[in-house]
């Protein structure tokens, strides 16, 4: 076998020979002894080959044992006579590797394994070891020369010959990812340990660098770092920083970075601590600043640095910190360095340590106590679980600290993706009933549970005979005006004048039809005549309207059937239907010349398309100009109910707000901004006897000194602002903030210096947390000096403002000089964590959590003007309730389709709204009135969480662009009939919360299971969807508006049965009887992307989390049964691709927004629904219908999207995860 072994051996040799030959000309051999020196060398590995017998098998006797020496000092003298590339062919050469290495595995004789461990020196060599080294550990040197090192670790063994070991060592340690797990097994830890603490003099510690390079490969492994501190690691590591000279600083930076590895375990710090080594950093950190003059170690006291930073991480670690006069070191050095870019990441780590070092503080607030206190209706169907402890007292419900309660894990969320759960092979249980909870369910609602909603669907019910008496009306009136015309065909209403009558055509059961009461309208109204007002009535009457807590049967099971327990009004009398309304309003509308421009013309990509870089203004009908007078505003606004009392009516509500006409580019935060506000804070830490710590603004005492009547007493509704621009309020010495009106938010202001003020939001009323919106007002200011406002409270973790972000802001003054704007003011700004601990009573029992500060400076242009700073733009229920309003008294009502109906009413009494749009049948006939009514549904919501204004602004954006008459929008109401819900939490919106209602619940976790007491706009929001799906009129899209507050753009999720948590998801209307996926969810956001310039399809997302199965989006998809069920995510901040690339989003961008998603719809092509020709005014059909494929290439249908993956990957990874505290920065 040896002889075999030996001729494979003379081959390779001659291989390597031939190789070497021709890869390199000369080497340092002579050429006429090339080929004798490879033939020598081959026959010395022939003879360690017939040598590396085992002990056990044979005994090497002392001839053999020395030619075993002479053939290893042979090979040692050809391998140091080769050069570079000539080492590389030895190493690649498997057969001689292996037989060194067995060598030194058979072999004990000392001089024989030096001399192999002198050979694996020379072939790493010193430069450029990878390659080499990772051709080593494939070949098992890790291995072998671990075990060569525990069998070696004897007293007499040299010095030179460990260190040699632990040199070859250090090199195969950085390309073996196994080797702390190779170490521990060989016992070659304790071997090294022993050797660094027997070596620990100031004489011997110059030679442990590649002792120390192993010690740090050992301690990259967690359990090995555990087993070496226990040892004595941590001592022996201080001891030898203390003695290495400061010339050697590789060797010091190894023992460092060896450190750091350590003191990550909390036990280890505890022993760095222990043994007073905080005291040894701080000193030599300061040293190592003062000698680096140059900045060439940088490295090194960063290392320093990291070791503060764990260590910091225990109480004690702090103490120690603090005791070394380490606060006053750092801060000072901090300082020296602040303005040199490359030392900053030494003054973040810094900062974080002083930061932890010093005493984490309460909020200067009761965090635990809630604001505002709400009394909830008894429920027996549902325990709300986000209460605070004192609202909870206040209802009488015990709570349940639970954790990962769906209210919590909405608390750092955006709507409506995370990314934390992973996906689980199990099935959900569908149907009303909850995924969880399956006991907690709402009972099914049955067809006659739900009949209470025929009363929403006057487009299907009261088609016919609103169309004969408007008919009969328009044929006296044309034979009065001398008109001729069919009268059996529906006349161009649009195009005929009428007189003025007293009445409205339309009436509604709930009072909120259009009203005359207009001033110069040009609008058709008409007088309705006694008969046909009790016929009309006597219609109604027999409607089956559900009243009270009524039950009812299953007359199939015979079980109770749970009924709708709200108060619904029943129309008793001719009154209640057909009572005239007089608006509140007086109007100046504008005269309409022809309703709609003629729609011959093809719908195409063109039409929907616009230049935005030439629509930065609000085009839509209805402007700021024809906005309500104060004295109507305040009418409005004394019908909305708010649970506290406010003071006064907002400005920029009163008066209405315009977008502004220019762009605001995203802010561009300087370098060392944030840097700089964190050391202020440092600052405000370390000197705390030189602040003001003055509360000017105090909403608990308010509502304290209030007592009863503040929630119990009328508000007081005017604004007199005006009259107070340009004059100072005593005291002088400080700005004056409030927050007592509609959506106002904001619970304490505190004076730190004489322009810097500490600001902390109110909760959402009856909880504890979410805060995130801000709306106040603020005077008594002065031009031109810089105001930092400090919002220090705020709990998610990161936030836009460190992304170009700035808050809106209202100048009454400027509002007086012409230019009514919100406009984006702040510099200076951005987001980082702070000192505040946050209350575990807040955190669901989390213990160490900190509160982050939003922070920006403000200089305003106008003294003592009046000025209102808000999250984003606001948009408050009242300035809804007017919209409504205008919009009811401004519309061609010949030529549009619109009823404003109270779905029902929120916990405190507001009107929850339900819109109507579309257009009048084109004739009387019976096949129109029935094309009429097989017209698809569109289905679209808002606002189901307070704080996201910017929500609203799309949605009004949507309305007005339905009622306009534009040919998208005459297009759009002869294809569908869009029902919409404005505003799904006005309570919310009211009171200035951020995520909840007056449950303290977050509505939008409540659509598998709602109470109709305690989430009424929920319940019947449902109900409505419910009753469609049992009339077989199913929506075909469905959207819920939300905002975004972590991403930029305009983007879409929608609902994948591939992209479900559930491996096997087929319950739901995506899966198409032969078990494929029915794609057609995905072609509204590809048509967006290519009409709307602030949307982006790569934001776009399709997955259906288990977190997100109680949200309105996957409930609708899955329980109503609409395949294109989304949720239209709008961002706070602005644009990052497209042409509005760089921008803020503002209310122009916004309402653009929500036209073009309704231009998008005519893009549709229905599975569903069998849509109608459209025709224009003249009966021509027009060239687009919403059944035909789609125009010109076809290149919009559904089937074009069965193959594409438009973002399936997509997730919102920002949403729900914690941020390392580098990402703070």
């Amino acid at each position: 076998m040896a002889e075999l072994k030996g001729e494979k051996l003379a081959r390779s040799a001659s291989r390597g020979q031939r190789h070497q030959s021709a890869s390199r000309p000369s080497s340092r051999t002579s050429a006429g002894g090339s080929g004798s020196s490879h033939m020598k060398v081959a026959a010395h590995f022939q003879v360690l080959e017939k040598m590396n017998v085992p002990s056990a098998v044979r005994t090497l006797s002392s001839d053999d044992l020395q030619q075993v020496r002479h053939a290893a000092n042979r090979i040692l003298t050809y391998i140091m006579s080769q050069d570079k590339p000539g080492r590389e062919v030895m190493v690649k050469n498997t057969l001689y590797v292996q037989s060194l290495l067995t060598t030194l595995e058979t072999h004990k004789d000392i001089d024989v394994c030096r001399t192999i461990v002198t050979i694996f020196v020379e072939l790493i060599g010193k430069l450029n070891t990878g390659s080499r080294c990772s051709q080593l550990v494939t070949q098992g040197a890790t291995r072998v020369f671990l075990h060569l090192l525990a069998r070696e670790s004897k007293p007499d063994v040299p010095n030179e010959f460990m260190v040699q070991i632990h040199y070859v060592l250090s090199k195969l340690a950085l390309k073996d990812r196994k080797f702390g797990v190779k170490a521990r097994l060989s016992q070659a830890l304790p071997v090294t340990l022993a050797f660094i603490r027997n070596h620990t003099h100031s004489t011997a510690v110059r030679n442990l660098q590649p002792v120390l390079t192993v010690l740090k490969s050992y301690a990259n492994n967690a359990i090995n770092a555990s087993y070496l501190g226990k040892n004595g690691a941590i001592n022996t590591l201080f001891k030898i920083i203390s003695n290495i000279n400061k010339k050697n600083a590789v060797m010091t930076k190894t023992a460092l970075d060896t450190l750091v590895l350590l003191v990550k375990s909390k036990s280890n710090s505890a022993r760095a601590v222990g043994y007073g080594g905080v005291p040894i950093l701080i000193q030599m950190y300061a040293e190592w600043h003062r000698l680096d003059t140059k900045n060439r170690h940088i490295s090194l006291r960063k290392s320093l640095l990291n070791i503060l930073k764990h260590v910091s991480n225990l109480k004690s670690g702090r103490q120690a910190v603090i005791d070394a006069d380490g606060v006053r070191v750092l801060y000072k050095i901090c300082e020296d360095i602040m303005d040199v870019r490359e030392l900053e990441s030494l003054i973040f780590i810094a900062s974080l340590v002083l930061r932890k070092c010093f005493p984490r503080q309460k909020l200067p607030a009761n965090a635990t106590k809630t604001t505002l206190l709400y009394k909830l209706p008894e429920s027996e169907f549902h325990v709300p679980q986000g209460l605070s402890k004192d609202a909870a007292l206040l209802n009488g419900i015990t709570l349940n600290v639970d954790t990962k309660d769906d209210d919590d894990s909405s608390l750092d969320n955006d709507d409506d993706l995370s990314s934390d759960d992973e996906i689980e092979p199990t099935k959900p249980v569908l149907g009303n009933f909850s995924l969880d909870r399956p006991d907690e369910g709402n009972a099914r609602r049955t067809l006659e549970d739900l009949r209470m909603y025929e009363q929403f669907f006057p487009e299907v019910l009261d088609i016919e005979d609103d169309l004969n008496i408007l008919l009969d009306r328009v044929s006296s009136l044309t034979a009065s005006e001398g008109l001729k015309g069919n009268p059996h065909s529906m006349p161009d209403l649009r195009s005929t004048k009428y007189t003025h009558f007293s009445e409205p055509l339309f009436g509604n059961t709930l009072d909120s039809a259009p009203s005359t009461a207009g001033k110069g309208r040009t609008k058709a109204s008409y007088t309705y005549r006694k008969d046909e007002e009790a016929a009309a009535t006597a219609r109604l009457e027999k409607k089956e309207v559900c009243e009270g807590g009524a039950s009812a049967v299953n007359l199939k099971t015979g079980q109770p059937v749970f009924s709708l327990d709200f108060e619904v009004n029943s129309p008793t009398s001719n009154k209640s239907r057909y009572k005239p309304l007089v608006s509140p309003f007086e109007h100046k509308s504008k005269a309409k010349g022809k309703a709609s421009k003629s729609t011959d013309s093809l719908l195409d990509m063109d039409d929907l398309r616009s230049d935005p870089l030439l629509d930065e203004g609000d085009d839509s009908e209805f402007s700021a100009d024809d906005w309500v007078k104060p004295a109507d505003f305040y009418d409005m606004a004394r019908k909305t109910n708010s649970v506290g009392r406010f003071s006064k009516v907002a400005y920029p509500d009163l008066h209405g707000s315009k977008p502004i006409p220019k762009r605001e580019p995203l802010y561009e935060r300087k370098f060392g901004v944030q840097r700089a506000k964190i050391f202020e804070d440092i600052d405000r830490l370390i000197n705390s006897e030189e602040l003001l710590n003055r509360v000017v603004y105090d909403f608990d005492a308010i509502v304290k000194d209030g007592g009863d009547e503040f929630h119990g007493g009328s508000s007081y509704y005017a604004n007199h602002d005006v009259e107070r621009l340009g004059k100072p309020v005593t005291p002088y010495d400080h700005l004056h903030f409030n927050s007592l009106f509609e959506s106002g938010n904001l619970r304490k202001s505190i004076q730190i210096r004489e322009n810097e003020y500490d600001l902390i939001l109110c909760p959402d009323v009856n909880s504890n947390h979410h805060h995130q919106w801000f709306y106040f007002e603020v005077s008594n200011m002065v031009a031109g000096r810089r105001y930092r406002f400090n919002i220090i409270n705020n709990e998610k973790t990161n936030s836009q403002f460190n992304f170009g972000m700035q808050p809106v802001m209202y100048s009454v003054q400027a509002a007086v000089n012409g230019e009514p704007y919100w406009a984006r003011a702040g510099t200076d700004v951005c987001y980082f964590k702070n000192h505040l601990s946050r209350s575990s009573q807040v955190t669901g029992g989390v213990r160490g959590k900190l509160y982050f500060t939003t922070t920006f400076t403000i200089v305003f242009p106008h003294s003592y003007d009046v000025c209102y700073i808000a999250y984003h733009y606001p948009y408050t229920y009242t300035s809804l309730q007017c919209q409504l309003s205008r919009w009811q008294h401004s519309i061609d009502e010949s030529a549009i389709y619109f009823r404003n109906q109270v779905l029902c009413q929120s916990m405190s009494g507001n009107n929850v709204n339900v819109l109507t749009i579309t257009n009048y049948p084109s004739s009387n006939s019976k096949e129109a009135v029935e094309q009429f009514r097989n017209k698809p549904y569109i289905f679209l919501s808002c606002r189901v969480h307070p704080g996201e204004s910017n929500a609203s602004w799309v949605m009004k954006g949507t309305i007005e662009h339905l009622l306009s008459d534009s040919k998208e929008a005459v297009a759009l109401r002869q294809t569908y009939i869009f029902k919409i819900v404005p505003m799904l939490n006005p309570d919310g919106v009211i009171n200035g919360n951020h995520r909840c209602s007056l449950s303290a619940e977050d509505l939008n976790r409540r659509w598998m299971v709602s109470c109709p007491r305690l989430h009424p706009t929920i319940y019947h929001t449902k109900g409505m969807l419910q009753f469609m799906r049992h009339m077989q009129r199913t929506p075909l899209v469905y959207c819920d508006y939300h905002g975004h507050s972590r991403r930029k753009n305009v983007f879409l999720y929608g609902c994948s049965p591939s992209q479900s948590w559930m491996t096997d998801d087929v319950d739901n209307p995506s899966v198409l009887s032969d078990k494929s996926e029915d794609y057609g969810y995905k072609t509204l956001p590809k048509v967006l992307s290519q009409t709307a310039p602030a949307f982006s399809l790569s934001s776009c997302s399709f997955t259906v989390e288990k977190t997100k199965e109680t949200t309105a989006r996957v409930v609708v998809w899955r329980q109503i049964g609409v395949v294109r069920s989304y949720t239209m995510e709008s961002s706070y901040c602005g644009c990052d691709q497209g042409p509005y690339n760089g921008l803020h989003i503002n209310i122009s961008h916004l309402q653009h927004m929500g036209r073009k998603f309704a231009d998008a719809l005519l893009r549709l092509k229905s599975r569903h629904f069998k849509v109608t020709e459209l025709t224009n005014e003249d009966g021509k059909p027009l060239a687009f219908s919403a059944e035909d494929s789609c125009p010109a290439d076809n290149q919009y249908g559904d089937d074009d999207y069965a193959e594409d993956n438009l973002s399936d990957d997509i997730t919102d990874d920002d949403d729900d995860e914690e941020l390392d505290d580098a990402d703070v920065l």
